[in-house]
């Protein structure tokens, strides 16, 4: 019996460090669905209950916590704090702490604006009924900004995607098929909220657009990533402040041709991205940033 362990224990270990993307994207896509999952069917009322709050933060950091695993076995607890020095490339720019604070926002209220112009019916507002409430603009700053710290808290994954996924895969791949690989794969990693009921992003939206959108956003975070000699806290704000500004803005809860305009101009910002940069670094100036497994 002893000798079947060890064994076991010695091919999962190689397995680890064989295919150490493998292993991640397994152990990611693994970790979180059984959260995601359970929420699902509590959603449906096939289980008498739905996550609490407290396990809906720590699913969020799920990802993060199968990098830091795989990361761990592959090379050691210098991996692990490597992966973690990510967090501190703070000295980037002020147009890339621009770019990813409020890009998302200017993207948002163009969208609703062009629905509303090109005669779209009903007519969207440009704050959406579920913002935070305010009398006067100093309130709402303060709010929005306390959404934004939230929403960056509960979304844990930026770590894993652009942390340990992405330099990996340009280090096999250019950052254009990196980005579409990474791409695709995060938004499988999302099917699950596509089946719950209520309390989720995805529930009622187009699987479709999603799939364009993510892709798109993807080609994006790349971008940002190989410019700021890859700082995953640029990622992590680019992520809080999609999750904030589609809150604040009519686009979740506007008209679905609003939601799709928004998708439109998110790949035509990605295209004029590839365009101007290249596909092979997705930067004119910096190569991208490569990591071996």
């Amino acid at each position: 019996m002893s000798t079947i362990t060890n064994n076991s224990a010695q091919v999962k270990e190689s397995f680890v460090e064989k295919y150490p993307l493998t292993a991640f994207f397994l152990l990611a896509f693994g970790l979180t669905w059984i959260f995601m999952i359970t929420d699902a069917l509590g959603s449906h009322q096939i289980l008498p209950f739905r996550l609490p709050l407290p396990l809906m933060i720590v699913m969020g950091y799920m990802p993060t916590l199968a990098a830091v695993i795989v990361a761990g076995k592959t090379k050691g607890k210098e991996g692990a704090r490597a992966l973690f020095r990510k967090l501190t490339i703070a000295r980037v720019g002020l147009r890339w702490y621009l770019f990813a604070i409020f890009g998302f926002g200017v993207v948002s209220v163009a969208a609703i604006m062009l629905y509303n112009v090109s005669g779209g019916s009903p007519v969207v507002p440009i704050l959406s009924k579920d913002a935070p409430h305010f009398s006067g603009p100093i309130e709402m700053l303060l709010n929005i900004v306390l959404l934004f710290v939230i929403v960056g808290i509960v979304n844990g994954e930026e770590l894993a995607w652009r942390g340990f996924a992405l330099p990996r895969l340009q280090a096999k791949y250019n950052a254009l098929t990196s980005s579409l690989i990474l791409g695709v794969l995060w938004t499988l990693f999302h099917l699950p909220l596509f089946f719950t009921l209520t309390g989720s992003s995805q529930a009622g939206e187009s699987p479709v657009s999603f799939l364009i959108s993510t892709v798109s956003l993807t080609i994006l975070y790349t971008w940002m990533y190989n410019h700021t000699r890859g700082s995953v806290l640029m990622a992590y704000l680019f992520h809080a402040s999609a999750n904030t500004w589609t809150r604040v803005f009519s686009i979740d809860h506007g008209s679905a041709t609003v939601g799709w305009i928004m998708t439109g101009l998110i790949v035509l910002t990605a295209v004029i991205v590839v365009v101007a940069t290249g596909a092979e670094n997705l930067s004119r100036t910096n190569e991208r940033i490569q990591e071996e497994a």
